[in-house]
This record gives structure tokens, sequence and C-alpha cells, in this order.
């Protein structure tokens, strides 16, 4: 092993015992200093530490659905960091950065929003922090209930907020937060979210493809914006290493998708495609989730998630590894979202458009012994 590489390592694990040990009050001081970070468009209006199982998300936030996490009042200590960017005249995004005060993973997550966005993701902070990550949410700049789109009316600037530059200026945020905290830049970044935040993934991918290292995004809504759409142009993130899943329920309308994916197939050729991007289609499923299918496949963030079993999980493995995925078991919960309650059925997903087919040993019905096969057929 050359020197450098041993004192890479060296400091990757003092930088990790650091964060484990240092003490609380040390934290909290550190914490608090982060309001005299000095960023270009952004200010910092609030750095304090939340003890452990206090943090009460506000009283007007999104209705939950069944699979969000909501337990904020087992999360473990962490400093939460409130900020305002003002890329332009006519903006005003509101973040969020929340930072483990010890057991940090060395990772950073970059939460999304649902149709219009207009709040906070409190729920997607809180299961990103539950398993360690450093993570980050965005109004997209401006406060209001997702239908609502009145703000965008005669404010281009709000638009483009909107459209790109929100997300753009909270992972720059995020990541000056988290090497001013932590002393050190997170080893990866990553983008998980559906919907409109699918979208907002793959056009991070598109504009700012080194903002993160891979994203997972659920029923993008490529067309879904003022002035700016998704048009698949990902060499740049291609070219850097960037790996992208994504993933519709089958009763969602997922031909935008397929469309989105052969049109980067033909742009990039089939070969480059396969070794960055996979499309998973879930049959009986609806939007991000519910449905009458297996549902539950690794888009909610909970511990003990393997590859196996969580796309998620497998696009880590695919970024830090270089393991690609070849399927996933998706399960039907009696209780949508929660894994304590009977599991109804499960089934093999392979990527899009390969099906999975029984291996011969042990049970048909068992999704266990089903293979995803390794070419795509013709």
């Amino acid at each position: 092993m050359d020197s450098s590489r041993r004192e890479m390592i060296h400091r990757s694990a003092w930088a990790m015992a650091l964060c484990v040990l240092t003490p609380l009050p040390a934290r909290a001081q550190s914490c608090a200093a982060l309001r005299n970070l000095r960023l270009e468009n952004t200010t910092i209006t609030s750095a304090q530490l939340v003890d452990a199982g206090k943090f009460v998300p506000p009283i007007r936030i999104r209705r939950a659905s069944p699979e969000f996490f909501t337990a904020f009042n087992t999360l473990p200590a962490f400093c939460r960091v409130q900020a305002i960017a003002r890329p332009s005249t006519d903006s005003k995004i509101s973040i969020e950065i929340w930072l483990p005060a010890s057991g940090w993973n060395h990772r950073y997550l970059g939460a999304g929003n649902g149709s219009f966005a207009g709040s906070i993701n409190y729920y997607r902070l809180g299961e990103s922090l539950n398993r360690g990550y450093a993570a980050s949410s965005t109004d997209t700049g401006h406060r209001g209930a997702p239908s609502d789109s009145e703000w965008a009316v005669n404010h281009p600037e709000k638009q483009t907020d909107f459209d790109y530059r929100a997300i753009h200026e909270t992972a720059e945020t995020a990541k000056a937060l988290i090497e001013a905290f932590y002393n050190s830049a997170p080893a990866r970044s990553y983008f998980a979210s559906c919907s409109n935040g699918g979208r907002q993934g793959l056009m991070e991918a598109e504009r700012y493809p080194e903002d993160y290292d891979g994203i997972l995004s659920g029923a993008p809504a490529t067309h879904f914006g003022f002035r700016t759409f998704v048009t698949g142009n990902l060499a740049a993130f291609q070219k850097r290493g960037g790996k992208i899943i994504i993933y519709h329920g089958g009763n969602d309308r997922p031909e935008s998708n397929l469309n989105f994916l052969s049109s980067v197939r033909k742009r990039m050729g089939d070969e480059a495609v396969r070794g960055f991007m996979q499309l998973y289609l879930f049959p009986g499923v609806g939007h991000c989730g519910s449905g009458e299918g297996p549902n539950d496949f690794g888009q909610w963030l909970r511990p003990g998630d393997t590859p196996p079993n969580s796309l998620f999980s497998a696009l880590e493995a695919w970024v830090e590894n270089g393991v690609r995925p070849n399927g996933v078991i998706a399960t039907k919960f009696a209780t949508d979202g929660d894994p304590a309650s009977k599991v109804v059925k499960r089934s093999r997903i392979c990527p899009y458009p390969r099906v999975a087919r029984w291996n011969h040993i042990g049970s048909a019905s068992d999704a266990s012994n089903y293979a995803c096969p390794n070419s795509d057929p013709n």
C-alpha cells in the first residue's frame, strides 16, 4: 500500500473516531459556531444542538403517509442548521441540514419534494438521520400547500428556483456545513425522492453532475416544471461515475419513463446506459408506493436494509463497490409501510426489461428462488 493511500485511510479513521468520541458539549459548541459560517448567497439563521429524542416537528407539516418516518422522539442528538439562500433578488430558499452529533456514516443524503413543494421534508430528514446520514431538505423557495402554484405567477426567478436552482443551492450549502462541522467532506453523496422529487434528482444529474454520486429517482415527473425540463443529457454524470436507479409503479402510467429510458439509450448507447442507469417497474403498485402489488422495495430508509431488498442500499453498493444491482425483492406488508406486520407477498423485480425466472430450486412461490437473467431479452 503506498504512503498516500495509507495516509488517506489514517485520516478517515481519525475523522470517524472524532465524530464518534467527541463529547456532546463540544459538539454543541461546534454546532453553534456554524452560525458564523460565511457562504455565497446563503445566510445561516440558526444552528443549535438538538438533544436525543427532543425534536418536535412543526405543527403545520404535510400529512404523513403510513410509510413515512414519524418516530422523531427516537432520533439521536443532532446539529440542526437552518439557512436562507438568495441566489437572485426574488429568491428566498429555506434550507435545513441535519448533522448527526455522533455516529455519522460519512455520507450525505439530499431529500426531495412532492408536487410543488412549499415545505421542508421533515419525514425524510428524520429517516436519514436515523440511519446515520447528514441530510438536507428545502422548500424550493416558497411556502405553501403542495398543490399551490400561485407563488410562481409573474415570478420567473422563483420558477427557476423550483425547477432546479434550490436543490443545487441546498446541496452546496449542505456540503459546506458538513465539512465545517466534521472537518471532513462526505465520502459519498446521494439524493432520493419520488414524483417531483424524482425529477429533481434527474435534473441534478443533468445540470450539476458533481453534486451527487448516486440518485434514487422514483416516478420522476420529467415534464413537470415551469421553464426547464429533464432532457436526458446525462453524459457528464455518467463520465464521473454517477449511478441512477429509477423506479415506477405499474399502475402509475410508467410510459413516460419507459420513453425516457429509450431516449437516453438512443443518445448514449445501450452499453453506456447499462453501466450507470437502471429502471425498475413494480406491477400492481401506484404512485411512489401503495397498490395491491409488492410495494416496499427500499424507497424508504430503514435499519437493516440490504441490497437484496432495498433499491437504495443497492444503489450504495453500486456507487461504492461497483456492484451493479441485479434485481430486488419487493414486499407487500399487511399494513403498508410497517415491516412488523405480516408479509402478504414478495416478488423479485428485475431491471427493465428483464423478467425474473424460477431457478427450479425450492418453492416456486418463494421470491428468493427467482433470479434475473444476465442479459436483456431480444
